[in-house]
């Protein structure tokens, strides 16, 4: 067994402190829908602007939302109103996740939040980028942190052990369609105008999602150096505020 790279053990390092702080000062959760896992938490004043920002976890059932929640309560402290949700992250049942977020969207109209954009980090980095390719719902913007991008790619390069052909149940090669629908990339080739509204930030150091699934995607993207993979979601970074000028856009 090979020792972990200084790049992997900063980011467990990172990982592991975002985790301790998120289970101090659990906020209320509020309801957006039907499934267990539908809720919210909000952060900030209700009448700032708004964004929604999605965690990751590389779609595990086991990472919920909770090392997001610096993130969040750092987006708030910058006079944001963040809205966290949690999402169905069930293997073999990719749509459940796209559903509750379609849910979510449709929660937040309802409650007149008018969203500046949405953010997600990794897996929920993905999400985002469907929220904002797919032509059934309005347009939005979207700031994609270290996103899974490339679907094919991370089934191929078996990324986060394998963790998108888990996620989807199949092979790309098994389930074409499946993968048409949820791909970001396959979603960017049909949504050419969606792509404008689109900013993906990566770090160049990243041990958890290359660097490659940002580079090869077709929109504006910010590439720091020397950023690992929770720099972009982890408010002592030094990086943080390149990620918050990509939302502030």
């Amino acid at each position: 067994m090979r020792e972990p790279t200084a790049i992997e053990t900063a980011e467990d390092e990172s990982l592991a402190q975002l985790l301790d702080d998120g289970m101090h000062e659990t906020p209320s959760s509020h309801r957006y829908g039907p499934a267990a896992d539908a809720v919210l938490e909000r952060y900030g004043a209700h009448d700032a602007p708004a964004v929604v920002l999605v965690h990751g976890g590389y779609f595990r059932p086991g990472v919920d939302r909770a090392h997001a929640r610096p993130t969040a309560r750092a987006l708030a402290a910058a006079g944001w109103h963040v809205v966290l949700p949690e999402y169905r992250r069930i293997p073999g049942a990719p749509c459940t996740a796209t559903e509750d977020l379609a849910a979510l969207d449709a929660y937040l109209a309802g409650e007149g939040i008018d969203v500046h954009a949405w953010v997600g980090h990794s897996a929920g980095g993905a999400l985002v980028l469907w929220r904002g390719l797919v032509p059934e719902l309005p347009p939005v913007h979207v700031v994609a942190l270290a996103p899974v991008a490339d679907f094919a790619a991370a089934v191929a390069d078996r990324l986060g052990d394998d963790a998108v052909r888990d996620w989807i149940g199949h092979d790309p090669q098994e389930a074409p369609m499946t993968y048409r629908r949820l791909d970001p990339t396959a979603l960017a080739a049909r949504a050419p105008d969606a792509l404008q509204r689109i900013h993906l930030v990566h770090g160049r150091d990243d041990a958890t999602v290359p660097v490659s699934q940002t580079e090869r995607f077709p929109a504006v993207s910010t590439l720091l150096a020397g950023a690992h993979h929770f720099d972009v979601i982890d408010p002592r970074s030094p990086h943080w505020p390149a990620v918050l000028a990509a939302i502030s856009r």
